[in-house]
């Protein structure tokens, strides 16, 4: 059994006790290591009667967690953890350890898997990118495109902008209660709105709400003030958007957090464009003209800064073209390319199609663009609503893939050992073992100690009872912190009377 977790961009990869472990005595610490430093959210002890403790002595050193529990008595017991990585998301697991005696079961600890959360969670996001890219995009376009200010593109970008506000307000508190692992009826409670505006997802709230503060200026002050605002708003979307998430605490960030800022930013000014374009179409011909050309000479930069920026985010998340399909996180990238492939002809067929047209004069050309960036606008709110799937599906090169497993076959005069540990690199490792006799047979034990040290690293042994599956097969679950070589021992109980102790030198990657 390992550690159950969910899978986001910070990865538990070892704990002591292990999970799994039988210990001789209560430990005074407990450590959880991860993949990268977190910020602990909330962590419990839960005992083999199911009563729970809140751990409050928890310091931070680097990447690892240690934790002070309280007097732990005989059985066992589970570390129930929620912490928050670098991108914002929260993550939570367990680690199950006994002590004195392994004689009773688990307690099960308790998750929410609230799916009317999720859903208001994907709501309350989907609000906030319309209001982003339609919101403070279009302030923009008017205010740079010198698009006419009809009294129709006040009401609709206030009216995304103000509703984008409230979502941004909910979504602190419904981010807490995803950190903690609450349902919505907790919402109410303090604690839950601290939390949730705690990290990166706080700043990038802060900003995104600055952004659509400016918009809604913008809409009210002309000249080179609204332009300034409209400016500050579109770079506030490509700043929100850089401050949190997956793809901008990605490895290389120096890289891939501006190439988020560059694709939030652009496509907030194409999909900006699409309503006071489709509203200039009804203006006197010379003004929707004017328009329509000045968009079309600045248009293919920002597409092509879209573009460029998103096939590298893309590399970077996916690591592997089989991943655009064998994962969550690749079928949504998958299923929103379509879409933009669909965007990006209509959006082609407008340019090279019905803006000659228009520029000639046909009114004819005028409302079929309208009908076009219509159909662009019901594409873009599908495009938003996929985007959003992506908070609930980690990239590919956040989930720890299974590696290669390690096996080494380990040869006595009394007995054999087939040992696999899967994976074969560091971080919680399972390990399956195939006893036989020398003949071949199964051979039948009372008992399997599986111990792993790596005295070239300093690392004392850590031992663990494995587990019968019957005909010789036995498994365990153990934690590796490091790679390198490590030396595992087996213990083998034949009888009360005799014992077989059999070693072989692994390599962990």
């Amino acid at each position: 059994m390992l550690p159950s977790a969910a899978f986001a961009h910070a990865s538990l990869i070892a704990s002591s006790p292990a999970d799994g472990a039988l210990l001789a005595r209560a430990p005074a610490t407990l450590t959880l290591t991860f993949n990268e430093p977190v910020e602990p959210l909330t962590i419990r002890i839960v005992d083999q009667g199911g009563a729970s403790e809140s751990l409050a002595e928890i310091r931070r050193d680097g990447a690892q967690l240690v934790l002070t529990p309280p007097v732990l008595g005989d059985g066992a017991h589970v570390i129930s953890w929620r912490v928050a990585s670098a991108d914002g998301h929260p993550v939570g697991g367990s680690v199950t350890f006994w002590v004195g005696r392994r004689d009773v079961d688990a307690p099960q600890a308790v998750r929410s898997n609230d799916a009317l959360l999720r859903g208001a969670i994907w709501l309350a996001r989907l609000a906030i990118y319309v209001g982003l890219f339609v919101g403070a995009g279009g302030a923009f376009f008017v205010a740079w495109m010198r698009a006419p200010f009809a009294p129709a593109m006040r009401v609709i970008g206030s009216s995304v902008e103000l509703i984008a506000l409230a979502a941004l307000a909910l979504s602190i508190g419904l981010q807490g209660l995803d950190a903690l692992g609450l349902p919505l009826s907790s919402l109410p409670d303090a604690e839950v709105w601290a939390v949730g505006a705690r990290g990166s997802f706080g700043l990038s709230a802060a900003i995104a709400s600055a952004a659509l503060l400016l918009a809604l200026l913008s809409h009210r002050v002309g000249g080179i003030g609204g332009k300034a605002m409209s400016l500050g708003a579109l770079a506030g979307v490509g700043l929100a958007l850089a401050a949190t998430g997956h793809a901008a605490n990605a490895s290389p960030r120096w890289l891939t957090a501006p190439a988020v800022f560059v694709h939030g930013a652009a496509l907030a000014f194409w999909v900006g464009s699409l309503v006071p374009l489709a509203l200039a179409m009804r203006e006197p011909r010379q003004t929707a003209v004017d328009v329509l050309m000045r968009f079309s000479r600045v248009i293919p930069f920002a597409v092509a800064a879209l573009l460029a920026s998103g096939l590298l985010l893309a590399v970077v998340q996916l690591e592997r073209v089989d991943a655009l399909w064998t994962t969550n996180y690749g079928r949504v990238l998958a299923v929103k390319l379509v879409l933009v492939a669909l965007l990006l002809a209509i959006a082609l067929w407008n340019r090279l199609y019905l803006t000659p047209r228009i520029g000639q004069g046909s009114p004819a050309s005028r409302h079929n663009m309208r009908r076009t960036i219509a159909a662009e606008l019901v594409l873009v709110a599908a495009i938003l609503g996929v985007v959003g799937l992506w908070r609930f599906t980690p990239p590919p090169r956040a989930l720890m893939v299974a590696a290669q497993p390690f096996f080494t076959h380990i040869h006595t005069g009394r007995m054999m050992a087939d040992v696999t540990l899967s994976p074969g690199r560091a971080g919680p490792v399972s390990i399956a073992i195939q006893l036989r006799t020398p003949d071949e047979e199964p051979l039948s034990a009372k008992g399997v100690s599986v111990t792993l040290s790596s005295p070239d690293n300093g690392i004392e042994p850590s031992i663990t009872e494995a587990r019968s599956l019957g005909d010789g097969q036995w498994q365990a679950s153990m934690a590796v912190p490091i790679a390198g070589h490590w030396t595992l021992a087996l213990d083998v109980l034949i009888s009360d009377f005799d014992q077989v102790h059999a070693e072989a030198e692994i390599q962990i990657k």
